[in-house]
């Protein structure tokens, strides 16, 4: 005997579709979360003629977004067809079924505002006290795929190289060309000669007015230099062109000039500097309360930019910024100091530092160089005072001064680490440090080296770590799926929201 099995079977009452839904579902969350939230500048991106269909409501479309980025179905014609089928996006939909054009403008749409609407789950979850902006900030970064192509990438000292080559060759047969024409003849059509750098412009008008020239004298021998010269001006204008995306970058994607072209794990060309995005967040347990996307790869050169942006997006100051050893450096150290926040941040050698065993007395240790009580100088591991050369005023991407000092030893002959000393294997028996740095290093270990700041750096890997993981691994995403740094932002900030509310969902479910 069986259960009652009727192929598309007529009810006399339609089922409601909330019958169907678990009362702790995912889906419920995402719902209330958006209905407390203010959409008043996406409203007002809407035209208000009444001319035309009505546009679907927003509060719709956003709950059908962020669903969709919670279960992984990231492309709007997913989304679309998943509308069609799954119970839980037809009860958010109230049986509407906007296509995937329509999916896309939204989200185009929101592009402007979606820090904003970021910006008000995070002070949700700090209403109900699952965060505190004004404690402890956990930062960490990582780097995502562009949707630029891998292997087409324009490098900046290949276009320097051709522009240099294009422009020699511009100069050489401008004054070819100049040759073959009387003198007398230059003069009258006030075309300069002799010595003379010629710009793109410069070369582009003489090759027109020799041309018409040729035409009405009947010059022969000159239309291949003409052909020439105009080729070699587009070539340098094309190399120009792309040294202007480059900008301070070692290269450009074409497709995608926004992004950077840096290293990344997951990329499959570990010897190969690829397309990429450098996705910095700020977490506080495990909920991801800012983020930025840069297009340089070095974390600390974005560092106290996202602080600020953190600072100045969600209002309100962290005590204290924990950071790994790739942000530690004097520019860091000093932004933090000035900005009355403390850097619980590692530099490169602490953990060698911290876990290598004493060097016995009279041995060589290649890190024994100390600063000097002036702080103007480093003792070396013998006990001598090294001498100042010079100090080279350098700075670094973002305009801070960090200072680089050379210096040499006047006992080595004498010390009996002469064999090891890292003075010796220099050809001028010289080193170069930046002392600003040693000085910071030496004020972040004495912080580092406290208790309480030694339990939140064993809490900054399960801080952004394993946001990090749910993000690559559990919902594979590790490429984007546009172009331009706008929307990058737009879709990164719809799945960082997605991820908050799984996260508040785990929560809740735990302490129900």
């Amino acid at each position: 005997m069986y259960k009652s099995y009727i192929s598309n079977d007529r009810l006399l009452f339609p089922p409601n579709l909330g019958d169907f839904i678990p009362a702790d579902a995912p889906v419920r969350l995402i719902s209330d979360i958006v209905d407390q939230m203010k959409l008043d500048e996406i409203h007002k991106s809407y035209s208000s003629s009444c001319d035309g269909q009505p546009p679907y409501n927003p509060v719709m479309l956003l709950k059908v977004l962020l669903y969709g980025y919670t279960n992984n179905i990231f492309s709007t014609r997913g989304l679309e067809s998943a509308m069609t089928r799954d119970v839980h996006l037809i009860w958010l939909s109230s049986y509407q079924f906007p296509d995937h054009t329509t999916i896309s403008r939204f989200k185009t749409r929101c592009m402007p505002h979606i820090k904003e609407v970021f910006s008000q789950l995070v002070e949700l979850l700090v209403k109900r006290g699952d965060i505190d902006l004004a404690d402890d900030l956990y930062i960490d970064g990582t780097t995502i795929r562009s949707r630029a192509a891998r292997r087409k990438i324009k490098w900046r000292g290949n276009a320097e190289k051709f522009s240099a080559m294009a422009d020699a060759e511009i100069q050489r047969t401008v004054e070819a060309l100049l040759k073959q024409i009387e003198v007398s003849d230059n003069h009258n059509d006030n075309i300069p000669t002799g010595h003379v750098t010629y710009t793109k412009e410069e070369a582009r008008e003489i090759a027109e007015r020799i041309e018409q020239k040729a035409k009405k004298e009947g010059l022969k021998n000159v239309r291949g230099k003409i052909t020439a010269i105009r080729k070699a001006c587009d070539r340098k204008e094309t190399h120009e062109r792309t040294l202007e995306q480059c900008g301070g970058r070692c290269g450009v994607a074409p497709t995608d000039p926004d992004c950077g072209i840096m290293h990344a794990k997951e990329d499959g060309y570990d010897t190969m500097a690829t397309p990429n995005y450098n996705v910095q967040i700020a977490t506080q347990n495990q909920y991801v309360t800012n983020y930025k996307v840069y297009d340089q790869p070095s974390d600390k050169t974005v560092a106290i930019d996202f602080v600020d942006t953190c600072v100045n997006e969600n209002r309100v100051k962290p005590s204290s910024v924990v950071e790994d050893a790739g942000y530690g450096c004097e520019e860091v150290y000093v932004g933090l100091e000035k900005r009355g926040i403390e850097a619980v941040v590692k530099y490169p050698d602490y953990d060698t530092q911290s876990r290598r065993t004493p060097v016995k007395e009279g041995q060589y240790d290649p890190l024994g160089f100390k600063l000097s009580e002036d702080e103007s100088t480093l003792i070396c591991p013998g006990g001598h005072r090294l001498r100042v050369i010079r100090t080279d005023e350098e700075y670094t991407r973002n305009g801070f001064r960090s200072d680089s000092t050379t210096m040499t030893c006047d006992h080595i002959s004498g010390c009996p680490f002469n064999d090891k000393c890292i003075l010796t294997k220099h050809q001028r028996k010289e080193m170069r440090r930046r002392l600003g740095n040693i000085r910071e290093e030496r004020k972040a270990k004495a912080r580092l080296d406290i208790p309480a700041n030694q339990e939140k750096l064993k809490r900054r890997s399960v801080e952004p770590e394993p946001v990090f993981g749910q993000l690559k691994h559990n919902h594979r995403y590790t490429r984007f799926r546009h172009f331009g740094k706008a929307k990058v932002e737009m879709d990164i900030g719809f799945m960082l929201m997605g991820l908050n509310i799984l996260k508040l969902h785990k929560n809740m479910q735990k302490s129900a």
